[in-house]
């Protein structure tokens, strides 16, 4: 399946290369969306050209749940389920949009999880976002149209989806869309709180039948207010909480990072932080990874690096990561993104900021090392 115009509607065309899922290898076709700047990805299988109504998923991004693995929400099984049945069917194509909580961003899904778990589940994700001001949903499907047609999609899309006013928006949208088919998925212990809210709201979600109890944080959460950091005034704290990260097999369980998320005021770039803080004398590993934005689709749990770096830190007892997203301007390589890192004042300030005084490389860099020795900690390994 190739694509004809290099411009369709709002969307540039960049690439396409192969990308491989549990489910198969899909046809991953990369567009940036000009009048957002955000890229869109239309993953393919099969020929989607034709009469016949074309299996479609319209994904929107969720960092937490795709890059980083927190189990609380749904948006990573969606994401798996919608290959799976698109594969199973032998044709159709997933529309990954870069439209974080709801399209508000990544500072308001982060904002409006740290208020759910200050409040002990009792304020909901669409009570969080009133409470900042903020409507339930700011996403737009605009560039479905476009996307599809580039890839010569004339019939309608049959589509997966849990949300009714999805279906509603993308008509709205202008997109060819034939009806709708649930992508419905038991609850766990993790997102059970989260999913019963999206039911509430419409949400085709049976979660009345539902067998497991809402899981307990292993510790506080509250409520904080943006504050610039002593370290980095540059960069602003806006959100504090937890993430339960499904622990890779033979273990069970979860393991609970905090998240830290911060914003950089003069390049309006969101900086993540996770942190396991255990007994003070566990000497912490630090780790640095680069997301990429293919890096958000399924793939076996034991190649993941990032998932490795996880264990390698609960086994520790301690440790403090700093995630790259993908338009930091660092490559996927642990190496690059960590002399990224070295190179950057503000953020080896900010790493520090979350060290004690000595802390382990998971993996050595010498640059880093030394960037860390002048902000004050002693690294080995």
């Amino acid at each position: 399946m190739s694509i004809a115009p290099p411009l369709c509607g709002t969307l540039l065309y960049r690439s396409s290369h192969p990308l491989d899922t549990p489910h198969g290898r899909f046809t991953a076709h990369e567009f940036t969306d000009l009048a957002t700047r955000q890229p869109l990805l239309a993953v393919a299988c099969g020929d989607c050209r034709g009469a016949a109504p074309v299996l479609a998923r319209v994904h929107s991004s969720c960092v937490t749940g795709e890059s980083i693995g927190s189990a609380d929400c749904d948006c990573a099984e969606q994401l798996d389920a919608g290959l799976a049945r698109i594969a199973a069917a032998g044709r159709g194509v997933l529309f990954y949009l870069l439209q974080e909580g709801r399209g508000a961003g990544l500072v308001a899904k982060a904002r409006d999880r740290m208020l759910v778990q200050a409040s002990h589940d009792r304020v909901t994700t669409f009570d969080a976002y009133a409470g900042m001001g903020l409507e339930g949903d700011y996403r737009r499907y605009d560039a479905v149209a476009f996307a599809a047609a580039a890839l010569g999609i004339t019939a309608p899309l049959k589509l997966l989806s849990n949300n009714p006013d999805k279906l509603a928006a993308l008509r709205d949208a202008s997109v060819n869309v034939a009806g709708c088919t649930s992508l419905a998925h038991a609850p766990s212990a993790f997102n059970l709180t989260y999913l019963t809210a999206k039911s509430r709201s419409g949400h085709a979600l049976d979660v009345a039948t539902a067998a497991p109890v809402a899981a307990e944080l292993p510790e506080p959460v509250h409520a904080i207010e943006p504050t610039p950091v002593a370290a980095a005034p540059s960069l602003l704290r806006v959100a504090s909480y937890l993430v339960p990260i499904v622990a890779l097999p033979p273990a069970r369980g979860v393991h609970w990072l905090r998240l830290h998320l911060y914003v950089d005021r003069e390049n309006a770039r969101e900086r993540v932080v996770l942190t396991l803080a255990r007994p003070r004398d566990v000497v912490p590993l630090v780790h640095v990874h680069a997301a990429t934005l293919t890096g958000r689709f399924p793939r076996p749990l034991g190649d993941d690096p990032w998932r490795i770096a996880v264990e390698r830190i609960a086994a520790r007892g301690a440790g403090v990561a700093l995630f790259l997203l993908h338009d930091e301007p660092a490559v996927a390589e642990l190496g690059d993104a960590a002399e990224h890192v070295a190179a950057s004042p503000d953020l080896v300030r900010l790493l520090a900021a979350h060290l004690p005084g000595r802390a382990e490389l998971l993996a050595p860099h010498p640059d880093l090392a030394a960037a860390l020795a002048a902000a004050g900690v002693a690294t080995q390994g």
